[in-house]
């Protein structure tokens, strides 16, 4: 779990992913043919360029959701706007960390007894929010944070059991499971890509598959979880604990069939556990890959409560079961006919 937890832990939002790639250069660059990286920030790492077969390419994206510094008020308190998808419910009174120098800080809320009725029913916009690093004027926050600075939730790793807790299993839960891909053996191409910018507009992926250009596209991820609290009777998945997440489609892509149930009789066929997708909800890598060339996509995913939110919950067992799902299809690779 030491590697999981260094990458859950790095800071990571959108433009910043740097500690991140860092951290997987120095884990699993060995393992590779050839490691390299492109002017966007996109991590490349091929194994068995010269052997015959599809070219297949797995994607993980590097970033998280965040914030970033867009202006300071004169009484020392820090605008900021959001990169990617963040529910404005999440973030007030959490802790979080801002730029190079990891500077602590929260974001304020007026407390209960100062605020009336008809405040305490609404939901405070992120524009009326702010930052708190304990400064009392401009000057003295500007010795230490500059506007464009990065602003992610500082949230620690913890395992309770088989449930994991940390920030950004979106994705690095994914980049987790190709570092442990990588150290396969595989009997065809393979380049492994952990890509920059998902959260803002899948950027990353488009870069990396006009690179790439390979036949199959494999995109590794963490998705919402169902399992929560509901006071409707609606079907709800997926669930933590029952097996890697297969996506049909999203708002971005529309899996290839044949790939999907090929995935799908393996893991039957391996008798490891797995579930469906909500449809429609979301995108992925897989999107953007499908927008540069003509190829097969499909998505495999963990399940993860609260996504998107300052801390997330995980189940260990579906990690494991995602990565022995890949191996086992991967073994067979030469019988699927797409």
């Amino acid at each position: 779990m030491e590697l999981l937890k260094r990458l859950c832990d790095a800071p990571g939002v959108c433009g910043h992913e740097e500690a991140v790639r860092e951290i997987l250069i120095n884990a699993v660059g060995p393992y590779a043919d050839s490691v390299h990286t492109d002017h966007l920030g996109n991590l490349y790492m091929t194994k068995g360029q010269e052997k015959q077969g599809p070219h297949l390419m797995f994607a993980a994206h590097t970033d998280e959701v965040g914030l970033m510094v867009r202006g300071i008020d004169e009484e020392g308190s820090i605008r900021f706007i959001e990169l990617g998808g963040i529910d404005p419910r999440v973030l007030p009174a959490k802790r979080v960390r801002i730029g190079k120098d990891a500077i602590c800080g929260v974001i304020g809320i007026k407390p209960f007894h100062l605020s009336d009725k008809e405040e305490r029913k609404e939901v405070t916009p992120l524009s009326d929010l702010r930052v708190d690093i304990g400064a009392s004027s401009k000057d003295q926050v500007e010795r230490f944070v500059d506007v464009g600075d990065p602003i992610w939730f500082d949230t620690s790793f913890e395992q309770w059991g088989d449930i994991l807790k940390a920030k950004a299993f979106d994705d690095r839960a994914g980049c987790y499971m190709m570092t442990e891909l990588i150290r396969h053996e595989f009997r065809f191409p393979v380049t492994f890509v952990w890509t920059v910018q998902e959260e803002v507009g899948l950027r990353g992926a488009r870069i990396a598959v006009a690179r790439v250009r390979p036949d199959i596209i494999l995109v590794l991820e963490g998705t919402g979880a169902g399992d929560v609290p509901t006071d409707k009777d609606v079907a709800r998945m997926p669930f933590l604990g029952k097996g890697p997440v297969v996506t049909i489609l999203d708002r971005t892509v529309v899996c290839n069939q044949r790939l999907v149930e090929f995935l799908t009789d393996a893991a039957d066929r391996e008798h490891i556990p797995w579930q469906f997708k909500r449809p429609l909800v979301g995108g992925t890598d897989a999107g953007a890959a499908v927008r540069v060339k003509p190829l097969h996509a499909a998505v495999l995913a963990i399940p993860a409560r609260y996504i998107h939110s300052p801390v997330a919950l995980a189940d260990l067992k579906d990690i494991i079961n995602t990565i022995e799902l890949v191996k086992a299809a991967c073994g067979r690779f030469g019988e699927v006919k797409l």
